[in-house]
């Protein structure tokens, strides 16, 4: 009888190595993963303050006049109550909508609440996530999505309406990002990046064409239940999802993610053992899972606290840089779709062409330069004096720039986080996203000078572009073991390798693995390629090896 064995190695998890680097499992995977992110395109109330007034609302008191108010005998009256044409069909009676509530600020705040909401619930369903399994997380979303775009859509009282609407956010803002951060983890080395762009889609979506799919319905209500209709169909959908494997072998369920595994080999056709099993290759392997961390203990390490903070202030930054540009464009919301789609499919080309030559975080970083230039223009417009035609050009290029760096920060982020932590992170920066969102809005609502602005937009599209320097490659690596192995500069840095194997007895695979792998008393048995740390001290020592290089050059010379 002969032993066979799949054996991790130094370039892939466990789950490419038994599935393979693609297959209908993964694909049907991230499938079921986009389709779940869907109902995030209808979530209307990130940005009320620019949906325009229903056209299906009519006002009791009088018929053929205003929304809000009507006038008798030259007199003009305030509404007090109103009929909405549900669904089409139904006229219901409400006393109070917000495009008519007395405070004209209602809908900032309306946008405010369901922002802070996002920003507390991504922190809450990272800590799920990364405490119970991703798709417990999901399923929590999906079905608190149901029940309160239910109860909105005939709720009748401004304190509850407001009260629902920040229920809602922090109770669906996981599904934002976990379809992703599922896929990172199944998805192998070869396809991460593609994969992770199709879920990435339904996100980009909402950025776009979110207030004018809201306007194209006849009132709010009406919208609201077709959304709870969409969002039944990911309900459906959720019972395919499978938990993240590695997941689940970092969190010691290792019988869990064998049964997941082999389950996914029959659908990629892949032929497994009946005896399967998955086990570590040494000792080290368990002491890396039975590390813990904490908020504070994960910063000690230098690599690892320059990609957190990092990360943190770019998120903060990006989205508090695409705002002001974001509010300008879609003031008019019908057409603004029809502009920025073809003008980031027409910029994305060169990537398609050229992304395999590029590290992803340049490409990045090239979109924040044209994003940032964009801003800076739009927001000085008064004083250039530019033709409305080129400033129509100029912003419509800049937001396109600024959808696709958005494709490429959620591409980006997860990879460059650890499994135990790498929810919870993420929830972090969306949550810090929001924040910068929410501070540009009041900002920008103000009287402050053109010039002040275009400042600040300029200094801030530098910090951008310097983090973009400081941020590790991802293309093409493994995904970080622990938040120890994030230097990604040795591949002789990843202690945690799993095996799967037909029999107890070691394979001339494994045995070979053994030597390579780290030593019991964490030295590396190969000095070569040592770790080097990243950010600052990366950069110093680059500028430092290129002034002694030119300094060598001039002496020989």
């Amino acid at each position: 009888m002969t032993t066979m064995s799949i054996s991790g190695t130094i370039h892939e998890d466990v789950t490419t190595e038994v599935l393979g680097n693609i297959g209908a499992w993964q694909w049907t995977v991230t499938i079921l993963s986009t389709f779940l992110a869907a109902p995030t395109v209808l979530n209307q109330y990130e940005d009320a303050f620019l949906l325009q007034p229903p056209n299906g609302v009519v006002c009791m008191s009088q018929y053929n006049v205003t929304l809000c108010s009507y006038t008798v005998n030259g007199t003009e009256f305030m509404c007090d109550s109103w009929q909405v044409r549900f669904m089409w069909l139904v006229w219901i009676k409400k006393t109070w909508l917000i495009f008519c509530d007395k405070d004209s600020t209602i809908l900032l705040i309306l946008t405010v609440i369901c922002r802070f909401g996002l920003c507390l619930g991504s922190i809450i369903f990272g800590l799920i996530s990364d405490g119970f399994g991703r798709r417990i997380a999901i399923m929590i979303n999906i079905i608190a999505e149901l029940i309160f775009r239910l109860a909105i859509t005939f709720c009748d009282s401004e304190s509850w309406y407001l009260l629902l609407i920040f229920l809602k956010s922090l109770s669906t803002s996981g599904i934002y990002y976990l379809g992703l951060v599922v896929v990172c983890e199944i998805a192998s080395n070869k396809w991460r990046t593609i994969l992770g762009f199709m879920v990435s889609f339904p996100r980009l979506l909402n950025s776009t064409c979110m207030l004018a799919i809201a306007n194209s319905a006849p009132n709010l209500e009406t919208y609201n239940f077709i959304a709870f209709l969409v969002g039944l169909l990911p309900l459906i959908l959720i019972r395919w999802i499978p938990e993240s494997p590695q997941w689940l072998l970092y969190n010691r369920r290792i019988s869990s993610a064998e049964k997941i595994l082999i389950s996914a080999a029959k659908k990629n056709r892949v032929k497994l053992c009946n005896d399967f099993k998955i086990r570590p290759v040494d000792h080290r392997a368990y002491k890396c899972l039975d590390e813990e961390w904490t908020c504070f203990t994960i910063l000690y390490t230098h690599n690892v606290r320059i990609i957190v903070l990092s990360c943190l202030i770019f998120w903060a930054l990006y989205f508090f840089l695409w705002s002001p540009l974001y509010m300008e464009v879609y003031k008019d919301p019908i057409y603004a779709p029809v502009k920025v789609l073809p003008t980031t499919a027409f910029l994305g080309l060169p990537y398609v062409c050229l992304g395999k030559k590029m590290k992803l975080r340049f490409w990045l970083a090239l979109n924040i330069v044209i994003l940032g230039t964009s801003t800076s223009i739009f927001v000085f417009k008064k004083r250039l004096h530019l033709n409305v035609v080129i400033l129509e050009v100029i912003s419509t290029i800049g937001l396109a720039s600024g959808l696709i760096s958005h494709a490429l920060l959620l591409n980006i982020t997860p990879r460059v986080l650890a499994t135990k932590c790498r929810a919870t992170l993420f929830g972090c920066y969306y949550s810090l996203g929001h924040l910068g969102t929410m501070t540009a809005y009041l900002i920008t609502t103000q009287d402050i000078r053109d010039l002040t602005m275009m400042i600040v937009v300029l200094v801030i599209t530098l910090i951008l572009v310097f983090i973009c320097l400081i941020l590790p490659d991802v293309d093409g690596r493994e995904l970080p073991d622990t938040l120890k192995d994030m230097d990604y500069f040795s591949e002789l840095s990843k202690p945690l390798r799993w095996v799967a194997q037909k029999t107890n007895s070691p394979s001339h695979e494994e045995l070979e693995l053994r030597v390579h792998s780290f030593s019991m008393d964490g030295n590396n048995s190969d000095d070569t390629n040592p770790p080097q740390q990243i950010g600052f001290v990366r950069i110093w020592h680059f500028i430092y090896k290129s002034c002694r290089r030119c300094q060598n050059n001039k002496t020989n010379e």
